[in-house]
């Protein structure tokens, strides 16, 4: 019997009997026969303490990025960097989102400098608010510019981000970029299995859309930190918390960028 403290999870390795007990100390007693091994998946009881990707020892622990030059085979997502998310008085505004611009610009430069296939992926609804989600279509109507209305100001790419030639604009109605889209279609025939994802925000666009990029098998998939944001530092943190756990590499920019200097 072997007692194992701060674990609150593990998986049954194969058909043989694995027992688990919590104790009131809160430890986990295992008992495995001795010729089986058993995989535990560590569990944070509270995600939100020492959140700082460089103290926290569970940030330290990241998926590993693949090292191998993939440039052919990876796309960058540039998700609702728009004015309506990002300009003060935006009706849709993220408190972190103006600080990223220039780190998703450089993100940008980088895929640009790499042959890394930009998407850029956008909010763009029906004046009449038809094609939005049902919580939020009393902010459109008849006289109303509602956010990121197709044609509208709010709906521009923020200063610095431009489309050009050899891009692909994507534009989406709900928080994921594959949902009721074309976009894993799209992608497939491009030859992409690798994504990098960068915009806002953290907890319902980005997250959405790694989460639905890894259940479609994409292989890595990469959320840039501090090319991402959210409406505070703790919720933005504690859904890269999230994603790391289902397999995410969370770099910097700057540690994204390094690996095209190798």
């Amino acid at each position: 019997m072997t007692t194992i403290k701060t674990f609150s999870s593990c998986f049954r390795p194969s058909s043989s009997p694995l027992h688990c007990k919590l104790t009131p100390c809160s430890s986990l007693k295992l008992s495995v026969p001795d010729s089986r091994s058993c995989r535990l998946i560590y569990s944070n009881p509270n995600p939100l303490r020492n959140l700082s990707l460089r103290s926290n020892p569970e940030f330290q622990k990241a998926a590993p990025l693949e090292m191998a030059d993939k440039r052919a085979n990876t796309a960058l997502l540039v998700v609702d960097m728009q004015r309506d998310f990002l300009e003060d008085g935006g009706p849709m505004l993220v408190k972190g989102g103006k600080a990223i611009v220039p780190n998703v610009v450089k993100a940008v430069e980088v895929a640009r400098q790499n042959d890394i296939l930009i998407v850029w992926v956008v909010r763009e609804h029906d004046p009449l608010g038809r094609d939005v989600e049902l919580f939020r279509r009393h902010l459109y109507g008849a006289g109303v510019v509602g956010p990121t209305t197709k044609g509208s100001e709010g709906a521009e790419l923020a200063d610095g981000l431009v489309i050009r030639e050899g891009d692909y604009k994507l534009v989406k109605t709900r928080f994921s970029a594959f949902f009721a889209t074309h976009l894993h279609s799209f992608l497939q025939g491009a030859g992409i299995n690798s994504l990098v994802v960068t915009g806002v925000q953290t907890p319902n666009c980005i997250r959405q859309t790694v989460f639905d990029a890894v259940a479609l098998d994409y292989q890595p998939v990469t959320v840039l930190v501090d090319a991402t944001a959210a409406a505070t530092p703790d919720i933005h943190h504690a859904n890269l918390f999230d994603m790391r756990n289902i397999g995410v590499a969370t770099p910097t920019l700057q540690e994204w960028s390094n690996m095209f200097e190798a």
